[in-house]
């Protein structure tokens, strides 16, 4: 967790905490905007102007959609917060489609970006070692195990993790 959610590297894939910084269950309103903010300046390649809107480049068809897939993400982060949080404090391991931190570094594109982020939030809605077991989506229980099953086979999620 601490690799993706306290890397400046990975800003523009995910949110980002301050390494030093007190992880609390709850954020208020100012520090959820800021960190959204920041968030969606570097997902979307965007920059803050003068007068503190977001200016990013492309066709308004294009980047309304990228925002679109972007706020579901955002929503339901911040909604798990309290999980994500105590997923950050005990540096948990998550499954992901990923070999190393350098593949997600050289993620650029926005739906890249999206993937990414849909991919740790899978394992808030599936991961049994996180205890959020249909947290995210609030799925019907038929549909949730067997999304669960199909999640748990495309990660190779066999129980457990054991560190060593």
């Amino acid at each position: 967790m601490r690799d993706l959610f306290m890397n400046p590297k990975l800003a523009g894939v995910f949110p980002q905490f301050e390494p030093g910084e007190r992880l609390q269950n709850v954020y208020s309103f100012a520090q959820t905007e800021k960190r959204v903010r920041d968030y969606l300046v570097a997902a979307l390649n965007g920059k803050i102007t003068a007068d503190g809107n977001i200016a990013v480049q492309g066709k308004q068809p294009a980047v309304l959609s990228h925002v679109r897939s972007l706020q579901a993400i955002i929503e339901s982060f911040i909604n798990d917060m309290p999980k994500v949080v105590q997923a950050l404090r005990k540096n948990a391991a998550l499954y992901l489609p990923y070999a190393t931190l350098k593949q997600l570094e050289d993620t650029k594109t926005t739906a890249a970006k999206i993937k990414a982020m849909r991919a740790v939030m899978d394992n808030f809605q599936y991961n049994s070692d996180l205890g959020a077991l249909n947290s995210v989506k609030q799925e019907a229980p038929e549909r949730f195990n067997r999304n669960k099953k199909a999640w748990e086979k495309k990660v190779g999620y066999s129980g457990r993790l054991k560190r060593v």
